[in-house]
């Protein structure tokens, strides 16, 4: 049966227990009934198998034993959860919270027989109490039940009448108690199930569930009438059929004022604000309950017609199922071999060689085609050649450790590099090519793409960025910055705050393995999800390029701009694994303790939740600061012990840490070590070009990979970043000079 029914039905249920088979055949036989106290278990589940969640949270935390705790800590712990379950303070302010304390109190003082009356009102404040006791004292209160009672003692006489006429007086009595408790529990399941925000047709949905109910027990259902010899089932809508209409009889309409005070109550907003949006719903609601009266006795060949009701919204996902335990991954173990590492390290490659691997032949000649075609268009005689472009790149490698005012000084000030300028190429022709400095055919650009200009570049660096790449299991993604006074973007919390923003993907080392500019309308198209978002189906990208080199198990890591439960959905189903910070309103209504409530708890203190349909763990853990992560593939254990420091820097010894937590943040820094990297040396010369910044940006990504490279093709021998800049800077101008001139 419907655990709907099972409440407002209780009253039958010892009667139904005593009468499992067919009535005797003599009607006069007496029926001996034993009524028992229910338990707590069975309040419990009662209480649980309907819309009271509070009231089971309330009864659980006043009724909670020291016994049912090992110890005196776990006893204060389970108590401080079961009251924040009750109370909900992340959903109601200290004065809600002290209403409910005060109502609950209120409520205890009572005398016992106004107790139960009382408690029938979904009450919410002391003040509706207080409104509920005063109509009682005017006589209100007895009227409204009385005449309840009274309509459903007709009914049920109605009902018993014309289903059974050739019965006699005392067995109609006994078919009218029965169909008296009927009508009883269908007017109250009317009103819990509509106030449940749900538009629902009585008639049919009803009898549905009290047929299933009775076909599925094998035993008459409590809500029906008793099986009597000769006798037939009450059909449930010709009940709610003769409620309405013996409803209409009371000019008071009091039957209806009682109910429509609950469902106001019900679907809208307790503290009266935004009463304005649920009109409509309550209207909605009062046509399903089908209030008429135009007829006292219906015929049984009158079609009924049944009020159009609005379509409701359906979510396009299932409801999530949270429950406290740790994840269980089923991802494969990572045995990836990086085989294009180990043939660099045979290689021996110098650090040029090493910057070629990027900026290649093809790149160059690229470059030194659409340099030339521009040209041409301006009418512009230029016939630039790799080796002068190679110079132009030396002098831009060399602005950035060695820094001028003006750019002229570079050819002026008589020093060792001032002399290896001006002896590789002439201050004039180094203006000419750099004002013409080209990398798209403008007859064919995208005029959606912001950085159409820049797109073949674009394509040729996150190409060979991906080829040379070291073969890793964790990367990280997330934003960086290319500074440009000019433009409107800001990014806080980033050694550049102002320029063009720039998603990127590295390794846990700082190697850039794939880029793209921010623009409005992301010129990546592959196969986005409206339902992720911007930055997830950004991710979404970054994990397809990874795929590319084999369908190896990734795990990837982000911040909060990225993370939520479908990103981490979507990517599980990829085989890739992720991990990251969360923020409240992407938890998917996961019951984690709430952040003001944890503050009070000591460092190292964590709670988790799983989502078990999609086997994604949630986690929150207070350590120098409070923070929530995400994670399809990494949970609790096992936990750490690190040290921590407190808000006066003194430090405290030896608190908890997930390994969710400790996973993340050694892969969280990928980008800022680029960034820290870039900053160090990057190109300071720039043209008048809008996009002459982003050039410069990929020149020292380039070098950022090249140095990368290096460091782990040599460890323990590498060049410092400064002497790997002053290494290519210094080859290019000398062995690119045009000693004729």
């Amino acid at each position: 049966m419907d655990p709907k029914l099972s409440e407002p039905l209780a009253s039958n249920l010892n009667m139904d227990e005593a009468l499992p088979g067919p009535a005797p055949e003599n009607g006069d036989g007496l029926v001996k009934v034993k009524e028992e106290d229910p338990t707590w278990e069975q309040v419990c589940s009662s209480l649980e198998s309907s819309s009271h969640p509070q009231e089971i949270c309330r009864l659980r935390f006043r009724q909670f034993c020291f016994q049912e705790a090992p110890g005196p800590r776990e006893a204060l712990a389970q108590l401080r959860e079961l009251c924040h379950q009750w109370l909900r303070p992340e959903m109601h302010t200290k004065e809600q919270i002290m209403e409910l304390l005060v109502l609950e109190q209120f409520l205890t003082i009572l005398p016992k027989d106004l107790q139960p009356f009382v408690k029938t009102y979904p009450l919410e404040s002391g003040e509706e109490a207080v409104t509920v006791l005063e109509n009682l004292e005017t006589g209100s209160g007895d009227t409204g039940q009385q005449t309840l009672v009274k309509t459903e003692e007709g009914t049920a006489q109605a009902l018993a009448k014309e289903k059974w006429p050739h019965l006699s007086l005392a067995q109609r009595n006994l078919c009218g108690n029965s169909a008296q408790e009927t009508v009883r529990s269908l007017s109250l399941m009317t009103e819990e199930i509509v106030t449940k925000d749900r538009l629902f047709n009585a008639k049919q949905e009803t009898s549905e569930e009290i047929e299933k109910g009775g076909e599925a027990s094998g035993m008459p259902n409590r809500g029906c009438a008793l099986q009597i010899p000769c006798s037939t089932p009450i059909p449930t809508e010709r009940t709610v059929a003769h409620l309405n209409t013996v409803k209409g009889h009371h000019p008071g309409d009091l039957w209806a004022r009682m109910h429509i005070s609950s469902l106001e109550y019900a679907a809208g907003d307790i503290t009266r604000k935004a009463r304005k949006k649920d009109k409509a719903r309550v209207s909605e609601l009062l046509q399903g309950l089908a209030f008429s009266g135009d007829s006292d006795v219906e015929k049984d060949n009158e079609p009924e017609t049944q009020p159009a009701l609005k379509k409701l919204k359906v979510s396009r996902f299932p409801e999530n199922s949270w429950t406290k335990r740790d994840i269980k991954p089923n991802f494969p173990s990572w045995s990836a071999l990086d085989s294009g590492l180990l043939n660099l390290k045979s290689e021996k490659l110098n650090p040029v060689e090493l910057f070629e691997l990027f900026f290649d032949d093809e790149t160059f000649n690229l470059i030194v085609k659409e340099t030339n075609n521009y040209a041409s268009q301006k009418n512009v005689s230029l016939e630039v050649t790799v080796q002068e472009m190679r110079c132009v790149f030396g002098v831009l490698l060399l602005s950035g450790f060695m820094r001028r005012p003006r750019r002229g000084m570079y050819w002026e000030i008589s020093d060792t590099d001032q002399n290896l300028v001006r002896d590789a190429i002439r201050r004039d022709r180094f203006e000419l090519i750099f004002s013409n400095l080209h990398f798209a055919d403008n007859g064919h650009l995208d005029q959606k793409d912001k950085f159409t200009k820049l797109r073949p570049l674009i394509k040729q660096m996150n190409k060979n960025f991906l080829l040379y790449a070291p073969l890793e299991e964790n990367y990280c993604f997330d934003k960086s910055m290319c500074e440009c006074f000019d433009s409107d973007q800001f990014l806080n919390g980033k050694p550049i705050r102002i320029g063009y923003k720039i998603w990127c993907g590295t390794t846990t080392q700082g190697y850039l393995v794939w880029f793209e500019p921010y623009q409005e309308e992301s010129a990546v198209k592959v196969d986005e999800d409206p339902d992720l978002g911007l930055g997830g189906n950004l991710v979404m990208n970054f994990a397809d390029v990874l795929l590319e080199r084999g369908q190896y198990p990734y795990h990837l890591c982000f911040d909060s701009f990225f993370t939520s439960v479908k990103l981490l959905s979507a990517l599980k189903k990829k085989g890739v694994r992720a991990t990251g910070t969360i923020l409240e309103n992407r938890t998917e209504k996961c019951p984690l303790m709430n952040v003001e409530h944890m503050k009070k708890m000591e460092r190292g203190y964590f709670d988790f939740q799983v989502e078990e349909n999609k086997e994604i763990i949630l986690c929150r853990w207070y350590g120098d600061d409070i923070i929530s992560l995400c994670s399809n593939a990494v949970g609790i254990e096992p936990v750490s012990e690190i040290s921590c420091c407190a808000a006066d820097d003194e430090e405290i010894p030896q608190i908890s840490q997930p390994s969710i937590v400790k996973v993340y943040d050694e892969c969280k820094e990928g980008v800022a070590k680029m960034d820290q990297i870039i900053s160090k040396y990057r190109v300071r010369i720039r043209s008048k070009k809008w996009y002459s910044v982003l050039v410069s940006y990929m020149i020292d990504a380039a070098m950022n990979n090249a140095w990368h490279l290096h460091r782990a093709c040599n460890p323990g021998a590498s060049l410092d970043p400064l002497d790997f800049w002053r290494f290519v800077a210094h080859f290019y101008l000398e062995h690119n000079a045009d000693l004729s001139e």
